[in-house]
């Protein structure tokens, strides 16, 4: 295929002098990076924020109408988990319970907050990777699984249960064994989490009743729709309990997070100082560059070329300037989420739909650059010349 000779001509004017074409490069692949990574950790957060939500395997799930979050939970009264046995599509109930404890490191002998989630071993309705395998050790006295995914706050316990010894510390000043770990990995909500049975979470919290649970998990029979059947438990439960199917729990999750956390104010911030910076630099570069050679664009309108070749040739130059810039951009950002990952140990995971959203992003930002900087070959008179 041929290539216009605008393109062509464009070509030649930002590979002339390599100086230019490195600096405005360089302004793009600084925009690109920034945009990706100021994205990415944004999205990161979130998804790790949901990930014990998205970890549910129940069907349903039954929370107190005072509920906002699963992460700050308030109590339903376990009768409502029989009562919801009631319904045909209802297979099996289990309670969850959820709370925050003072983990002493029993290395540094400090102290630190952590996430405690009770569950039943044998059948938690929640994917934990380990945690039903030390089924017969957790149902003894103070036996905890460990989040190995955690923050290395709480001393190097992952590789203590790794190597496959047991680490005894406190928890909520009470002395415990952690026997093994689950890989979940933490949030912005919680430094690290701990598995326990339910029997073991309630001496790590001898306030809480037995005669209420945080979460109400429910599993139907096969085939069963979960927006209809949770609709038809709502009016069955009344106003003692709301229940919501997993994907409307993930849904209110998100919604909950964001407007109580500023991630899209901060993160949103940042992705778009990264928008202004490389179009400043571009817009400086193509500037420089028409007014650098108004003599020869009045030439060659002398010539009989139109003004709208003049404007391809910019617009070219700005589509130069953003693929040259988005591939090490690109290749900067992966680096930056595999180094931010393993630091605040949340996963960063590029995807299709966020590259093509800042390659895009880069390509209108050239190309306002080139649009605005256009306005100056309206000097670009022959008689001026001549």
């Amino acid at each position: 295929m041929r290539v216009p000779s605008s393109v062509r001509l464009g070509w030649r004017q930002v590979s002339h002098n390599k100086t230019k074409l490195v600096v405005a490069s360089s302004g793009v692949v600084v925009a690109v990076m920034l945009m990706l990574v100021q994205i990415g950790i944004r999205r990161g957060a979130i998804d790790s924020s949901l990930a014990v939500a998205k970890r549910l395997t129940a069907d349903i799930v039954i929370v107190s109408p005072r509920t906002k979050s699963i992460f700050e939970p308030s109590s339903v009264p376990r009768s409502v988990l029989y009562r919801a046995l009631a319904h045909p599509s209802v297979e099996r109930v289990q309670s969850l319970y959820v709370g925050r404890a003072v983990f002493r490191n029993p290395w540094s002998l400090k102290e630190f907050p952590i996430s405690v989630y009770g569950l039943d071993p044998q059948d938690p309705m929640m994917d934990l990777p380990g945690y039903s395998a030390l089924k017969g050790q957790l149902e003894l006295a103070d036996r905890l699984s460990f989040d190995i995914q955690s923050r290395p706050t709480f001393g190097p316990v992952a590789r203590e249960l790794e190597a496959g010894r047991e680490v005894v510390t406190e928890v909520n000043r009470r002395q415990v064994h952690l026997v093994g770990g689950v890989s979940v990995g933490v949030s912005i909500n919680t430094d690290g989490n701990l598995y326990v049975a339910p029997a073991n979470f309630l001496r790590l919290f001898p306030g809480r009743s037995l005669s209420t649970v945080d979460i109400g998990l429910v599993r139907m029979t096969p085939g069963q729709d979960p927006e209809k059947v949770a609709g038809e438990l709502s009016k069955f439960l009344g106003s003692e309990a709301r229940v919501l199917s997993h994907e409307a729990l993930l849904s209110g999750e998100e919604a909950y997070l964001r407007k109580t956390k500023p991630l899209d104010f901060i993160f949103g911030m940042g992705t778009v100082v990264g928008f202004f910076i490389g179009f400043v630099v571009v817009y400086q570069i193509l500037f420089s560059e028409v007014a650098n050679h108004l003599p020869h664009y009045a030439t060659l309108k002398a010539m009989g070329f139109q003004q709208g070749y003049l404007v391809r040739v910019v617009l070219s130059q700005a589509l130069f300037f953003s693929v040259l810039g988005f591939v090490p951009g690109f290749v900067l950002a992966m680096g930056i989420y595999s180094i931010a990952t393993e630091a605040i140990k949340m996963p960063i995971i590029m995807t299709f739909e966020r590259a093509a959203l800042v390659f895009f992003a880069t390509l209108f930002m050239c190309g306002l650059s080139g649009v605005i900087a256009i306005r100056r070959l309206a000097d670009a008179e022959p008689a001026d010349v001549f």
